[in-house]
């Protein structure tokens, strides 16, 4: 597979470390009248946690996924590359227009435009004693960035879950000027952002049941 390009990525450090939107590199079209991923992940909802309030849960400790594992070295989190997709983490393009990088990052993709980016960056503080609505608040303030590089949302409002243990809040964005789409995750777990950018052109379904399978077998160590 050649190198591969994302158009879309949210927060880079959110809350006391120099948050910022980013953007990324890449063009492409989406078929006309693509449908959107049927199989988008709900996952289910922690006892001890939830996407409106903090946690009082310690959460994982340890790292033990299964198959063919998705972890860079040191990450604090892991996952199962789905069936059919490539791991291309070591190929993929994303260019951020402003602020610091990401401090970990893995992608696999089932096309150069139809992939799933998944990326850590360290936040100054611990997120679990931090209010959904708080942070809510803070996402809507980068929407808000996005809009004006291009981006459009369905909603500035969160779909709220939680991913092992991790409040997660999820937005549906659109890019016209590259013709692509994406669901956009932000999880967040002690003192750990995850984003999870799933992102097609014309492979919806794919993307859909691929998203799906790395919100269901993702992993995230707390890191206080």
């Amino acid at each position: 597979m050649r190198r591969t390009t994302a158009a879309l990525l949210g927060l880079c450090g959110l809350l006391l470390a120099g948050g910022c939107a980013a953007t990324v590199e890449g063009s492409g079209s989406i078929a006309a009248g693509a449908a959107r991923p049927r199989a988008t992940a709900q996952p289910s909802a922690s006892p001890s946690a939830s996407a409106s309030g903090g946690t009082a849960s310690p959460g994982r400790s340890q790292l033990k996924c299964g198959g063919t594992v998705i972890s860079p070295t040191g990450a604090p989190y892991c996952f199962t590359s789905p069936p059919g997709f490539q791991d291309v983490s070591s190929s993929v393009s994303i260019s951020a227009s402003t602020g610091r990088g990401d401090k970990y990052r893995s992608a696999v993709a089932v096309a150069p435009r139809d992939l799933i980016i998944v990326t850590v960056y360290e936040v100054m503080v611990d997120t679990d004693t931090i209010a959904g609505e708080t942070l809510q608040a803070e996402l809507k303030t980068v929407l808000g960035q996005l809009s004006k590089q291009g981006f459009t949302f369905d909603s500035t409002t969160a779909k709220t879950s939680t991913v092992d243990g991790a409040r997660t809040f999820r937005y549906h964005a659109r890019q016209e000027a590259q013709e692509l789409e994406s669901d956009l995750y932000f999880l967040f777990r002690g003192k750990t952002e995850i984003q999870v950018n799933c992102q097609w052109k014309d492979k919806a379904a794919e993307i859909g049941k691929g998203c799906a399978s790395v919100l269901d077998t993702l992993q995230v160590k707390t890191v206080k």
